[in-house]
């Protein structure tokens, strides 16, 4: 490409992230629609693009009074939506069930958990299904048990299946609507055949292109053109201790805005450094936030 060429579209991604950032400035509710809540970090599986090798942080499950801080703080803030997980597999929280009844009987409109799908059985199932959960995403990578079992290390795929196939049949007995199950595939050699393993299953597939860690599985340098990332105006993460990461990305907490016992969340979302991340995205400047510097999600 000339140098007139990447100057041009240069010039087009700057006033392209200019205007994004505005019109998401415009639309940032005071306090985040959604908030990702960490209730354990700790995880049973080795899946090959997960780097949980370097995760670098200790692995422990939320306190409870850390818990109902931030849920409480969620109710007053009018979050919209709760994701009771983070770079763990959430099931692994024996409190897992009686917070999500907490966010539900606080007034939260929407909870959520991303799983991994291995201990959906028998009564944890049964009481996952009686919670008040309105989503379930599981993921299922690969178009068979070869390729998943290759992918998701630790796991088994006619295991993970099955626990799936049964909680449809429970919450399908019981004329139940939620939690919708949906299938998050992030990998697969065969979409067809996917679907096809899945039909009847899950009420919706989710594909989805895999990200690379915030830079850490490998770089974006072929992907030229920045563009802001929504999850600065719209998402908050809380970790296992309290932390607020910036996003749900920053699996080793490099970028740590404050901690929901030292500080309200309201006054983190709308705090300096918040705001100088969000500026930075707006003006093309990923590249001096470490985190954000070489990850896809910052990129067209």
């Amino acid at each position: 490409m000339t140098a007139f060429g990447q100057t041009f579209i240069g010039t087009v991604g700057s006033v392209a992230s200019y205007v994004i950032a505005d019109t998401m400035t415009l639309l940032r509710q005071s306090f985040p629609k959604t908030v990702r809540i960490e209730t354990t970090n700790h995880c049973q599986a080795d899946c090959v693009f997960c780097p949980r090798s370097t995760i670098g942080r200790a692995k422990a499950n939320m306190k409870q009074e850390v818990f109902e801080a931030v849920v409480k703080q969620c109710v007053a803030g009018g979050t919209s939506l709760v994701h009771l997980h983070g770079y763990g597999e959430p099931l692994i929280d024996k409190q897992l069930v009686d917070r999500i009844k907490y966010c539900k009987d606080q007034g939260i409109r929407r909870v959520k958990i991303f799983t991994n799908g291995d201990l959906l059985r028998g009564d944890l199932a049964e009481r996952i299904l009686h919670s008040g959960l309105d989503e379930i995403k599981i993921s299922i990578d690969g178009s068979d048990s070869k390729e998943f079992n290759s992918l998701r290390i630790g796991l088994n795929h006619s295991k993970v299946v099955e626990n799936v196939k049964a909680f449809r049949k429970l919450r399908d007995e019981a004329k139940m609507k939620t939690p919708i199950i949906v299938a998050a595939t992030c990998q697969t050699s065969n979409r067809k055949q996917t679907e096809e393993m899945l039909d009847g299953v899950v009420d919706h597939i989710d594909f989805t292109h895999i990200h690379n860690w915030g830079g850490a599985l490998g770089d974006a340098e072929q992907q030229r053109v920045r563009k802001p990332c929504d999850r600065l105006w719209r998402t908050m993460t809380v970790l296992v201790n309290g932390d607020v990461s910036l996003c749900c990305l920053d699996y080793s907490a490099k970028e740590v805005l404050g901690n929901v016992m030292d500080a309200p969340m309201l006054d983190i979302w709308n705090n300096a450094r918040y705001n100088e991340l969000r500026k930075l995205h707006r003006e093309s400047r990923q590249s001096e936030i470490p985190l954000c510097s070489n990850c896809t999600k910052c990129f067209f």
